[in-house]
């Protein structure tokens, strides 16, 4: 009797393992964002043509096609497209992109020596083609995550993004050209936006992160002779089964869009300094 009763156990717990193993299929409780598939708005971009159009090459680091971070993506490349601009993604954790710099490119990445690779040439000449380059992200450690700093790190290598300045100074090379940020967070203060951009939370708290990224931003785009446009932070997403959903998530993309309107159609941009 004892052996068939373990025989019984062992088969439910085997088929109860077997069910769970499946993402798509299993209920997983999980603080990662997940947008429920009825409210998935998946959009595919046209690419870059030879038009005198705007182009903006969003480089998005997220392996999860139905997470607030790549929603905000979407939400973004329709937004360029329907603004009469022309949007290419490089999507790379689909792209399988490599973010180590090896020991064979260092001294390219370092000192402008020798020849890109050549996954390294292809940005590199998307880069060139773009009028702005836009990162997205989700904010895990509080800096660019390993694929975009890693896409960062070898794409903007030295003789391609900047040069040797006079009196030990750095020349940016990428002139005429802006970048932005959109990164969705899980609690910086409670907030949306940008520098106070908080919302009665803990504004203190917010806008200390903020300033803190708008010095990276700032120090990024100055090393590479770039315009730092800004960056769209989201601290306040729908929660996973929470209730006006559907509402919450149609808010984040109404603010996301007011955002890229005042930062790309009405030329707005961070003050200088808030110190």
């Amino acid at each position: 009797m004892k052996k068939l009763f373990a025989l019984i156990f062992m088969i439910i717990t085997g088929i109860a393992s077997a069910e769970t193993t499946n993402p798509q299929e299993a209920d997983i409780v999980t603080s990662a964002s997940i947008v429920p598939g009825k409210y998935v708005n998946e959009y595919i971009p046209k690419g870059f043509t030879d038009s005198d159009a705007k182009k903006v090459l969003v480089v998005a680091g997220d392996l999860r096609y139905n997470s607030i971070t790549f929603d905000m993506a979407y939400t973004a490349m329709k937004f360029f497209e329907d603004n009469g601009m022309e949007v290419t993604l490089r999507d790379l954790y689909a792209m399988n992109w490599n973010p180590v710099l090896s020991m064979d490119e260092f001294y390219y990445q370092k000192d402008g020596t020798g020849e890109p690779k050549e996954d390294v040439a292809q940005e590199q000449k998307l880069v060139s083609e773009a009028d702005y380059i836009v990162f997205v992200y989700p904010n895990w450690h509080d800096t660019p995550n390993v694929m975009v700093k890693g896409y960062q790190e070898r794409v903007f290598a030295k003789k391609f993004a900047y040069e040797d300045g006079q009196n030990g100074g750095i020349n940016g090379l990428l002139k005429g050209k802006g970048i932005f940020t959109i990164m969705n967070c899980g609690w910086l203060g409670g907030g949306r936006g940008f520098i106070d951009g908080g919302v009665g939370i803990d504004d203190k708290k917010w806008n200390s992160y903020m300033k803190a990224f708008k010095v990276l931003d700032d120090d990024t785009a100055g090393f590479w002779g770039a315009e730092n446009c800004g960056r769209f932070v989201n601290d306040l997403y729908p929660k996973n089964n929470g209730e006006n959903y559907k509402e919450n998530l149609e808010r984040l993309r109404a603010d996301l869009r007011k955002s890229l309107k005042e930062t790309f159609i009405d030329g707005k941009r961070p003050k200088k300094s808030f110190f």
